[in-house]
């Protein structure tokens, strides 16, 4: 099972699977399939709004009740105990991070992000210290390991 954040999620949705991906299940945390509703149904102009505009009435249909075959949502309440734990041990961070490093270390150890700046530093740190192996397909398809 791949945990990949919502920019991959994005280009899934869209039709595109990354060469660097592996040919497995891939699932997005609740918490960034909730950023990627808010910036379909807002009117914010970030950049994954931007993303989803050029989206058609399937591919937002696709962004909102995701195909399993395309990409999962994880249920967060196995997750909600660990992702706590994290919160409190890496400085109280939110939702998103905690959830997202408690899935890492859940399925397979290995978090796959579509832009390097969504690593952060703190996902750095902990993913580290947590043996979570990062991986980023950039712009290009290419994988850039962390």
């Amino acid at each position: 099972m791949i945990v990949i954040d919502e920019y991959l999620a994005v280009r899934l949705a869209a039709g595109g699977w990354p060469s660097a991906l592996p040919d497995d299940e891939v699932v997005l945390p609740t918490s960034r399939h909730w950023r990627l509703l808010q910036a379909l149904h807002g009117s914010r102009q970030g950049q994954l709004s931007r993303l989803l505009d050029g989206f058609g009435p399937s591919a937002r249909d696709g962004v909102r009740h995701p195909h399993p075959e395309v990409f999962g949502v994880l249920d967060p309440r196995p997750l909600l105990d660990e992702a706590a734990i994290i919160a409190a041990r890496y400085g109280g961070t939110g939702w998103l991070i905690s959830e997202t490093l408690a899935a890492g270390l859940a399925f397979g150890e290995q978090l796959w992000f579509g832009l390097a700046a969504n690593v952060g530093r703190v996902v750095e740190r902990a993913a580290g210290e947590l043996g979570i192996a990062i991986q980023v397909v950039d712009q290009l398809d290419q994988p850039l390991g962390h």
